[in-house]
């Protein structure tokens, strides 16, 4: 894997001190200094356009980066950014307010999230972490992990540490991760209670190796590289008997600090600090292969310690093999299976570009997954450049009746957009050092997502929702409709209001627990309709907002003024319709 150097002086630095190390400095290393650049946008909304695909929304300052440096030079030195981490931050307050005999819970790990998603200067890796949350699933709704703040956070962080890296890593990360654990089981789940071979009164659980198929990895049916069922055919890529097997490699975890006294398998460990530590597996690591205080399963097929693992695709794996190394194995024969590439790619071009990519979009990205050009298979940074700068996400299809291309905007992505393109400022933080972003808002039920919030692990909603209707007889999926209904369409816009009318700049006694937006690009215009549905316009729809809802707008806004309402009342009212149209709601 080729190494991204954090900035361009970075790298200079690193060229003069180390000159025979220059064949791991990154190619676009020079890109914007010495090359003439061919990706520049053809303008700036072209610029605000991509930014939508790649970041939490365009902000001014990475549009004129954009502009002057083109599509790839910005995502690598995005790449190259180090993560905003949300855990330390978390943790410092859940320990503040409690030293403070205040109550705790989610509600600290979301005001953090939200700081990152709308201030942190890695956009691109905050937005791919936002996107394998969601294919990476936990969440707080089960009781398992609901009162696992700081633990949440560290996931959280996990896929944003990851986001870049190999995905073999990201597979192993996720999967020694005690939060994951707790969510599907595989923590403290335990090898078979027999009495003879295949006669047991309890089997390992089969949460943790079904759904490691099934959603991380390969689905349910065999796919070709464009992402289209291989040959034509619907063929299951395993079965339960697969399952079976599988569930024994995930056996034998707990927490990585938990005395290695039988007793003390269920405990949580010393000062809980394997909470937040990848998980320890009690296998042949810790016990011989004969004692009965080993967790870890290492019997193979036919239940007896001397038979092989029979998993995916016929794969097996050895017997009487350590825990790491049986676990290393499995994510091996997972991570080399060929639908890996499609599977993760088509999810990946969903959330970012469009919910009906075409075969050969997916193909395309695919096969950059499978290898990027210098030998290394699921480089997830190579994988998003070629998302982003791929000719179907720089240049849709005209607009036109039966067009597929395109995508509703998540309700988070909308708020987040808004916020940045009318530069929001961020509440001082309060005397337990939190800086509250939510206004107290419950997002999940309002927008029906919410970070790490999905109701169940197949995520707010699935990659293969059809919206019955006109979406559904054209044979097209459309994801983010599956949460959209007339209840959460009312609590939406409710939800929006508060963050426009109840929360901009200059307002008699602000709030303290969200942003404020600031009105002054639109406040100047206040009496030209005209100018002020312009710049709504550019900030909001980078130039796309069709004749009839500028007429539209523009009208509202006369009215309003011959109203005598206040500058800041047509702003705000200007920015809250454009949020609730259809127009700002989709995203092409």
């Amino acid at each position: 894997m080729r190494i991204r150097l954090r900035a361009f002086a970075s790298a200079m630095v690193a060229a003069l001190l180390a000159p025979a190390a220059q064949a791991t400095i990154h190619d676009h290393i020079f890109a914007g200094h010495f090359e003439v650049i061919t990706d520049l946008p053809a303008n700036t909304n072209e610029a605000a356009r991509f930014l939508t695909q790649a970041t939490f929304g365009p902000v001014q300052a990475d549009i004129t980066r954009v502009m002057q440096v083109g599509y790839s030079e910005w995502i690598e030195q995005q790449l190259g950014l180090p993560p905003t981490l949300g855990e330390p931050t978390v943790e410092a307050v859940v320990n503040a307010r409690t030293a403070g005999g205040q109550s705790v819970g989610q509600g600290q790990r979301l005001n953090r999230w939200f700081w990152q998603a709308t201030y942190a200067p890695d956009q691109l890796r905050q937005r791919m972490a936002f996107a394998l949350s969601q294919i990476f699933v936990v969440s707080d709704q089960s009781s398992a992990i609901n009162g696992d703040i700081v633990p949440m956070a560290r996931y959280q962080d996990l896929l944003a540490t990851d986001a870049f890296g190999i995905y073999r890593t990201l597979l192993a990360d996720v999967t020694y991760s005690p939060t994951m654990g707790k969510f599907l089981s595989s923590f403290h789940n335990q090898k078979a209670n027999c009495s003879s071979p295949n006669v047991c009164s309890t089997n390992p659980d089969e949460n943790y190796a079904r759904e490691v198929m099934q959603l991380f990895s390969i689905g349910l049916i065999k796919l070709d590289l464009d992402g289209s069922p291989m040959g034509g055919v619907l063929t299951p890529t395993y079965d339960q008997t697969v399952i079976t097997h599988t569930a024994k490699v995930f056996t034998g975890f707990t927490y990585s600090d938990a005395p290695t006294n039988p007793a003390n398998f269920f405990g949580g460990g010393l000062n809980f600090l394997g909470q937040y530590s990848p998980m320890a597996c009690w296998g042949s690591e810790l016990f011989a292969l004969s004692s009965s205080n080993m967790r870890h399963d290492i019997t193979g097929d036919d239940g007896t310690a001397g038979s092989n693992k029979t998993v995916l695709d016929g794969n097996t794996i050895a017997p009487n093999q350590s825990c790491a190394k049986d676990v290393s194995d499995e994510l091996d024969i997972i991570n080399e299976h060929p639908n890996v590439a499609p599977f993760i790619s088509r999810q990946l071009i969903q959330r970012f570009v469009t919910s009906n990519p075409s075969p050969a979009y997916i193909q395309r990205v695919a096969t950059v997954f499978e290898n990027n050009g210098n030998g290394d298979r699921g480089d997830l940074g190579d994988v998003i450049k070629a998302i982003l700068t791929d000719p179907e996400a720089r240049t849709p299809p005209p607009l036109a009746s039966g067009d597929t291309y395109g995508k509703l905007r998540e309700p988070l992505l909308r708020l987040t957009a808004m916020w940045r393109a009318f530069n929001a400022v961020a509440p001082v933080a309060d005397q337990y050092g939190e800086i509250k972003m939510t206004g107290g808002s419950n997002f999940q039920g309002s927008f029906g997502q919410a970070p790490l919030e999905a109701p169940t692990v197949f995520n707010f909603y699935s990659p293969d929702y059809e919206q019955q209707g006109a979406l559904a007889n054209a044979n097209l999926v459309a994801p983010e409709f599956e949460i959209m209904s007339e209840a959460s369409s009312y609590s939406t816009a409710n939800t929006y209001y508060r963050f426009t009318q109840g929360a901009y700049q200059g307002m008699a006694s602000p709030p303290t627990d969200r942003p404020l937006i600031n009105l002054a690009s639109l406040t100047v215009n206040a009496n030209n309709s005209a100018a002020l549905v312009a710049t709504i316009n550019s900030s909001m729809l980078y130039g796309s907002m069709s004749a009839s809802m500028q007429a539209r707008l523009a009208s509202m806004v006369d009215n309003l003024v011959g109203g005598a309402a206040s500058s800041a009342e047509v702003a705000w009212s200007a920015i809250y319709i454009t949020m609730l149209s259809p127009e700002y709601a989709s995203q092409r």
